[in-house]
């Protein structure tokens, strides 16, 4: 008999509290990819395809809650908290009922009591609409599909994107039409509002104010007992934790933290959306002034074993160093990047040289498990702040025996130029890197192993100091700290950093921009 899919993800922090997703009705745990890293730097992670969906297609969807409450069970930590989503919502709010012993608090969005309306819950979809949907699936399947998805999307703000973004995530690729309809009618059979009412253990429900599914009027309703709270997203329609995860991760973040499951979180320092934004506009100039970028990466290039599988190389930028990683790789060369203009840049540039371009995070890569013999990263991990969330993901995507070859930057680098500022004001104006006891503990933490750890420093030099800033310009290396100052430098202060920097000038009359490279080789055990 085949087996319910379930992923457990270790927390990138060392933490030992466990959290579940469930997912909804005609989908599968792939929904929740994008709240993976910012969830796994508090909890270890649960992932589930319930039966009949995703990875779980093989098997029958129960028609009835209880059976399907039978089914996932023993695939679920002793205790835990539980987010569900719409079906996974009104799951994990029955487990919790029937199994409070097992459930440290339940955090539910677009979910209610009861899915179709009753005389005495009005707050649901119309018994009508629900069988015509119903009707409809049996007739004509994808229509249908295309339907539910548009009524997902409905009303929210970022509807037009979601909507793409929902179809590419093939949420019903394998799942049959007996399942999808058994699954209709397992979520018309949940009848939550008595389970509600009994809960002992804390609750947040989240709703979206636009939600065409699950009706925002329902809000005064579903606090049925003092622990329970309700919170509605603004703008939001079913997919809040889509359309708008920094909010959702923070409810939940602070939700848990609120009751003890959760320490406050450090804040991040680095806004990686500015970082895709700043090298993506930096594309087109970026080879023209790249020269240490490249030296550093030939260095790390000389240490590529004769032959390998699968290789991916780990922000690729303009693709400098693909050519040679094709030259090695003997099944298939993937590309991958934060930047989308650096994909698509390198994608034209490069054409041929491989297989697939990926626009992805480092800290949340969109591959699976054991898929890529080689991870090659010259000069890009320093700008993921949760090095631990990379090493977990290196150690998950690598193949047994698999290794990664990693070029780095240190707290060292650029020195002359923070310390330079600092004579100015105080704010932060130069990119901070995480020191070495850091990435140690994170490599460690993830379980790879450290095969050699090398330092080199790497000196710039510069007639002047606009030269060095128009380079990083040009890099797209901007500065994406928090706590960097708001708008343009003045004049004077312009000047006031000029002056300062004088204090590095070199007997040869040239200025210095040191970097501190780290190269690294990690392996995965066999």
């Amino acid at each position: 008999m085949s087996q319910l899919y379930r992923e457990r993800l270790a927390s990138t922090s060392g933490s030992t509290v466990e959290l579940v997703l469930l997912h909804g009705w005609a989908s599968h745990c792939g929904i929740w990819r994008s709240l993976l890293p910012g969830l796994r730097e508090h909890f270890n992670i649960t992932l589930l395809d319930l039966p009949g969906y995703g990875a779980s297609a093989s098997l029958a969807a129960p028609v009835d809650p209880d059976t399907l409450l039978e089914q996932v069970l023993p695939e679920l930590p002793p205790s835990a908290l539980y987010v569900g989503w719409s079906l996974g919502g009104m799951l994990a709010t029955s487990l919790a009922d029937r199994y409070p012993d097992r459930v440290n608090g339940v955090i539910t969005i677009g979910s209610n009591a009861v899915f179709v309306a009753r005389p005495d819950w009005p707050w649901a979809m119309a018994p009508e609409t629900f069988q015509q949907f119903a009707d409809s699936l049996a007739g004509n399947a994808g229509r249908t599909l295309k339907r539910f998805n548009a009524l997902q999307v409905l009303g929210d703000s970022a509807g037009k994107q979601l909507l793409k973004r929902l179809e590419g995530l093939n949420l019903t690729q394998d799942v049959s039409l007996d399942n999808l309809s058994r699954g209709l009618a397992c979520l018309n059979g949940f009848d939550n509002r008595a389970a509600l009412a009994r809960l002992t253990v804390p609750v947040l429900h989240l709703l979206g104010e636009k939600d065409a599914l699950v009706p925002a009027a329902v809000a005064e309703q579903l606090a049925l007992s003092a622990n329970q709270q309700v919170q509605v997203m603004p703008g939001s329609g079913h997919l809040p934790f889509l359309s708008q995860p920094d909010e959702v991760l923070s409810a939940v973040l602070a939700f848990a933290g609120e009751h003890g499951w959760i320490m406050a979180g450090a804040q991040r320092h680095i806004d990686k959306q500015q970082v895709a934004r700043a090298f993506s506009k930096a594309a087109v100039s970026y080879d023209s002034v790249a020269q240490l970028q490249r030296r550093v990466a030939d260095h790390l290039l000389a240490a590529l074993p004769t032959t390998t599988g699968t290789v991916l190389d780990l922000g690729c930028g303009t693709g400098y160093c693909l050519r040679a990683l094709r030259e090695r790789a003997k099944q298939q060369v993937l590309a991958l990047d934060l930047a989308a203009g650096m994909v698509s840049y390198a994608a034209s540039a490069r054409a041929g040289q491989a297989n697939y371009w990926i626009c992805g995070d480092a800290e949340d890569l969109p591959l699976a498990d054991e898929s890529v013999d080689l991870v090659f990263s010259s000069l890009s991990l320093q700008w993921c702040e949760n090095f631990a969330a990379v090493c977990a993901e290196l150690q998950r995507v690598l193949k047994p025996g698999g290794q990664a070859l990693l070029a780095t930057l240190g707290p060292q680098t650029l020195f002359e130029l923070r310390q330079a500022w600092q004579q100015v004001d105080q704010y932060t104006h130069v990119n901070s890197f995480a020191d070495r006891e850091y990435l140690q503990a994170a490599i460690d933490g993830s379980g790879l192993n450290l095969s050699w750890w090398r330092e080199a420093l790497e000196v710039v030099s510069y007639r002047r100091l606009g030269e060095l800033t128009r380079e990083l310009k040009s890099l797209g290396a901007r500065n994406v700290n928090e706590g960097r100052p708001g708008g343009l430098a003045g004049r004077q202060r312009l000047l006031a950093l000029t002056e300062a920097y004088e204090g590095f000038r070199q007997t040869d009359g040239t200025l210095p921009a040191s970097y501190q490279v780290w190269y690294l080789c990690l392996h995965k055990s066999c």
